[in-house]
């Protein structure tokens, strides 16, 4: 990080390419780095331009920073204004040191934890993060966690990238030629970056949130003699019913979502509608055996991280309590939308 007239100056570089940036700074708080107004009292205006976004495959480390390989369908200078924010503002300001922390941590958890949290699709180190060309794999990793579909690609939102989440805050305005974020803000100006639930937020982002649902992990089960195969995770259309497939006598469902506090009687709705038309299956049933072998897993996977000192491991603990709680959020179900004749599906 510069300083404060640094700042202003590299911001008007920012607006003579299209981009806005009013009334921001940058400075720590309560998540790391993140945006503040400078005058809460007035408005913040963020905005980056279509033609600003970058996409994730035409990015790369060179001499340590990440820049853009090919700039040439970009505005003259931007490809230089874009290395210096990923220098100074975001990969070498705090990036990349705050995603190896998090992949270390992971790694160093005991073999006991790692295996568990791999037989329920949460986390497999080999994958993720195996240490055969660490820089490469942290700017991976640093991609993920900043990048957002737009127009059927995969970009990083230069200026906007620098906002910190929160569950309750408004999601990035999607609607006009770009990507913006405004308004008044007390404190740091936060956005949502998408649905999700407390142990992949962790998992994928490094930090806890206490998030308004929850998606199953990945299970194998037996129901009234049926192999039942859950496919974990979830978040793109959480209110619509989840895909099943039959498989001779398997039965795969996809991402079921099993909780919401905005909509307690939501996730079974969708779990009857999806599962209804099987044959031999008693939905009820069948959701509230995939919750409690939820529950039976991350009261596990609390027992495994009992006594592991480290931050990760602290945070793991958090997010399996937060993960709980959120898995709480069901109860009852909309008979309104149960004993509708159409097909459509529900919208709240």
């Amino acid at each position: 990080m510069g300083s404060a007239a640094d700042w202003h100056a590299f911001l008007d570089e920012f607006r003579t390419f299209g981009g806005r940036a009013e009334n921001v700074m940058q400075r720590k708080g309560a998540f790391g780095l993140g945006l503040f107004p400078i005058d809460p009292a007035k408005p913040v205006d963020l905005f980056a331009p279509d033609e600003l976004l970058v996409p994730i495959d035409n990015l790369e480390l060179r001499d340590g920073t990440l820049v853009i390989k090919d700039d040439s369908n970009f505005p003259d200078g931007y490809g230089d204004w874009f290395r210096r924010y990923e220098a100074n503002y975001s990969w070498g300001a705090e990036g990349r040191e705050s995603i190896l922390t998090h992949e270390e941590g992971l790694k160093d958890l005991p073999d006991t934890v790692q295996k568990l949290m791999k037989g329920v699709g949460l986390y497999n180190a080999d994958n993720r993060f195996p240490g055969n060309d660490v820089e490469q794999e942290l700017m991976q990793r640093f991609i993920k966690t900043r990048c957002i579909s737009r127009k059927d690609r995969r970009v990083i939102m230069p200026m906007i990238d620098l906002l910190n989440h929160s569950p309750t805050s408004k999601p990035y305005d999607m609607s006009g030629d770009g990507i913006a974020v405004g308004g008044l803000y007390d404190g740091e100006i936060l956005v949502k970056y998408s649905v999700s639930d407390p142990l992949r937020r962790l998992i994928a982002y490094g930090f806890n949130a206490r998030e308004g649902m929850g998606f199953s992990l990945s299970l194998r089960l037996q129901h009234r003699g049926r192999l039942v195969i859950v496919q974990g995770g979830g978040g793109r259309q959480p209110m619509q019913p989840c895909s099943v497939e039959l498989n001779e006598d398997r039965i795969v469902i996809k991402q079921p979502l099993l909780a919401s506090n905005g909509s307690p009687k939501m996730p079974r709705t969708l779990a009857i509608q999806a599962l209804k038309s099987i044959e031999g299956i008693e939905p009820n049933e069948l959701f509230e055996q995939i919750h409690q072998r939820n529950t039976q897993t991350l009261v596990q996977l609390l027992r495994e991280l009992e006594g592991i000192d480290g931050d990760v491991a602290q945070r793991l603990r958090t997010s399996c309590l937060d993960q709980l709680a959120a898995l709480s959020h069901h109860y009852g179900q909309r008979d309104d939308l149960l004993n509708e004749s159409s097909s459509a599906s529900p919208t709240s």
